[in-house]
């Protein structure tokens, strides 16, 4: 149903703010990307973005192409790459997936460098992120996850990566900017940013919000990047590692706080099944994922 050439479209749309901007980035006509996006429409039985806006505003659908397509494209690179210098298709691939959203900006540098360094295996990063992985991994649907969950225990076995702190993140002139740590009941009311995942995927509700349930207004942004822009405009708040919050904090663009007093932390996992024959490759991913952690999953 969804093929590559849609998915390069609503990434040039998304990059380009407009159709006629986004064929030019495609170097295809304006009707001819008209068209295929119009079929696409057809095919998912729902409209990717209002028309006549500017810049171009995503509907729900759109937005979650758009994901799907920060996720796969990459993956799609890494393995022409890999074609190109000569390595057989004849490979094993290794299905990937990843129950946390944000863990895809520090994945792909240790993705490509198991790729460059194993010959017998290629990485198929999945087309979307499953919160129930773990359990398609033991149906033989999956071969490794990327968790914060420990479940299925004998079945599965988890590599402990690093603790991910979750920091919330406010604009410098936000009544909170000057407290020390944040309490649930400090998010009553406000304007949440948030990924286009349903809200009992996302920690900040499972735990930090878990008794005090959310009364503002959810607002959902594929892009983290696009949340800390619109926080330091003081449109509202967002929860995020903190390693993707220190940038902006260090240069004064916003203000991130621990979640509670002794902060909201997730231990990140590499899970594979037990006794799988593949599991000293995926010993070498996980020690090459630890080398490319972000600098505060150091500290």
């Amino acid at each position: 149903m969804i093929e590559l050439k849609h998915l390069k479209a609503v990434q040039a749309l998304r990059d380009s703010g407009s159709v006629m901007g986004a064929a030019k980035l495609l170097c295809i006509t304006q009707s001819a990307l008209s068209h295929q996006l119009k079929e696409l429409e057809h095919r998912i039985g729902d409209s990717l973005f209002e028309r006549k806006t500017e810049p171009l505003k995503f509907l729900p659908a759109g937005v979650l192409l758009l994901e799907l397509a920060e996720q796969v494209l990459p993956a799609v690179r890494l393995v022409e790459q890999g074609l190109k210098h000569g390595n057989a298709v004849t490979k094993r691939p290794i299905r990937f997936c990843v129950e946390c959203h944000a863990c895809y900006h520090w994945l792909l540098p240790a993705l490509k460098a198991f790729q460059a360094l194993e010959d017998g295996y290629e990485l198929d990063l999945t087309a979307s992120i499953e919160h129930q992985a773990v359990e398609g991994m033991v149906r033989n649907e999956l071969d490794l996850v990327v968790t914060s969950d420990q479940r299925l225990l004998p079945q599965v076995h988890y590599h402990y990566l690093y603790p991910m702190e979750l920091r919330l993140l406010v604009s410098p002139d936000h009544p909170l900017a000057s407290a020390a740590f944040a309490k649930p009941e400090d998010l009553v009311g406000e304007t949440l940013f948030s990924y286009p995942v349903p809200a009992q995927r996302q920690d900040v509700f499972r735990f930090f919000l878990a008794e005090r349930p959310f009364q503002g207004r959810l607002k959902t942004v594929a892009q983290g990047s696009q949340m800390v822009q619109q926080v330091a405009a003081g449109q509202g708040i967002a929860v995020l590692p903190s390693w993707m919050a220190e940038p902006y904090a260090g240069q004064g663009l916003l203000v991130s706080l621990p979640l509670g007093e002794a902060g909201l932390w997730r231990p990140m996992y590499l899970a594979w099944r037990q006794q799988d024959a593949s599991a000293d490759a995926y010993q070498r991913l996980a020690d090459l994922l630890q080398q490319h952690l972000p600098q505060q999953a150091h500290q």
